[in-house]
């Protein structure tokens, strides 16, 4: 008897899902299933460009469609975000489906005026993936959006691919809504947001990555330089992969080192009613490439000089990006702050009124290890 109820419970699952997919308006031929958004204001509201599949093309094989047709960009205005999407399926006879969608951008001035009134919409529509990623475009998001990359490219794909890069270089950072949404409530840690810039190339496009903005409140405010995108991949722990170089002027060489492991601790203290930050860095690099003017031998002093100038390089990049950012900008993207609260609550609470404000008396001292695994062809150790 069990056994036949879990049958017939299940059926009625079945039929109950069926029935709504044949819903005339659920059916995919009659939505636009979004891949990217592009969001950038106007005088009187906020224009939406939406890239979309053109499933009528896509669900053709001998239509013969070139990408062109397969990938359909529109704009649409709106006084808000919700009424410009709407707005969409007036001009296409179908309605949005958002939960496909791969990517948010927001054009430069857009970041600069604020985001809050914008991402709303995103926090709120059921549809919405809380892990879509978020870029800037240093021009507008319609550009970045509308980027044609060629036949048979899928241009949303692309662009979260070169997000994605992450893991592989210690130069992008990647931004995902709900660590956005996260960072921006918070008054401890200032956002950060990559900002992707399109170049045009004869009939197509490419897109890289440019800088990584930083937000006060939900204003952007300042960009990080490369070596600064660095430091914050460090201190936050996420510069797993990656290629930086150093050189060695007693062997007049520049030695091209591949990180393959990176651990980065940091520790707070009070010390005389003062806060000091303890960094420390252990990372484990190979040696990809040494460039030289003569051949030399990969003895045992050049391997010690290239770890302790790679060393030095990384606590000189983290204290430089620390010193512009807390002093000059008087923001914290690394999240000190969030540590402190973490680890001294009642100290917090009683010496903290606004935490920008405390950070050009902070103290930051960074420690770096660096340890040369390989030298090449599998040679270990050396």
């Amino acid at each position: 008897m069990q056994k036949t109820v879990k049958i017939l419970l299940t059926v009625l699952l079945l039929s109950l899902l069926l029935s709504g997919c044949s819903a005339p308006g659920l059916e995919l031929k009659n939505r636009l299933i979004v891949q990217a958004i592009g969001i950038d204001d106007t005088q009187d509201g906020v224009r939406v460009t939406l890239q979309t599949l053109n499933t009528e093309m896509a669900g053709n094989p001998n239509s013969g469609g070139s990408l062109g047709e397969v990938v359909r960009c529109l704009t649409v205005e709106g006084s808000t975000v919700s009424e410009a999407i709407s707005n969409a399926s007036k001009s296409e006879g179908k309605q949005p489906l958002l939960s496909q969608n791969r990517l948010i951008v927001f054009g430069r001035e857009t970041a600069e005026h604020g985001l809050y009134t914008h991402l709303d919409y995103f926090v709120r529509s059921a549809e919405a993936r809380t892990t879509v990623p978020i870029a800037v475009s240093d021009t507008t998001a319609e550009e970045l959006v509308t980027a044609n990359f060629g036949e048979n490219v899928l241009s949303a794909d692309s662009i979260t691919d070169i997000l994605d890069g992450t893991r592989y270089n210690i130069n992008i950072v990647s931004q995902e809504l709900y660590s956005l949404m996260n960072q921006l409530s918070s008054d401890l840690t200032d956002a950060h947001i990559p900002i992707l810039r399109t170049q045009k190339e004869e009939d197509k496009s490419s897109i890289s990555m440019f800088s990584v903005g930083i937000f006060r409140a939900d204003q952007m405010v300042y960009e990080l330089s490369a070596d600064e995108v660095t430091a914050l991949m460090l201190l936050t722990d996420q510069a797993k992969s990656g290629f930086f170089s150093v050189e060695n002027e007693a062997y007049q060489a520049q030695t091209v080192l591949k990180i393959k492991k990176t651990d980065t601790s940091i520790k707070s203290e009070i010390q005389n009613g003062r806060i000091l930050f303890h960094v420390n860095i252990k990372m484990t690099v190979d040696i990809s490439e040494s460039r030289a003017e003569k051949p030399f031998t990969l003895d045992e002093a050049y391997l010690q000089q290239t770890e302790e100038l790679a060393a030095q390089r990384m606590e000189d990049m983290v204290l430089s990006a620390v010193h512009r950012c807390f002093l000059e900008q008087n923001s914290d993207p690394f999240g000190f702050g969030q540590r402190l609260w973490q680890r001294h609550p009642s100290f917090f609470k009683a010496n903290v009124t606004n935490w920008s404000d405390t950070l050009p008396d902070t103290e930051v001292d960074v420690q770096a290890q660096v340890t040369v695994e390989r030298v090449g062809n599998g040679v270990e150790n050396l």
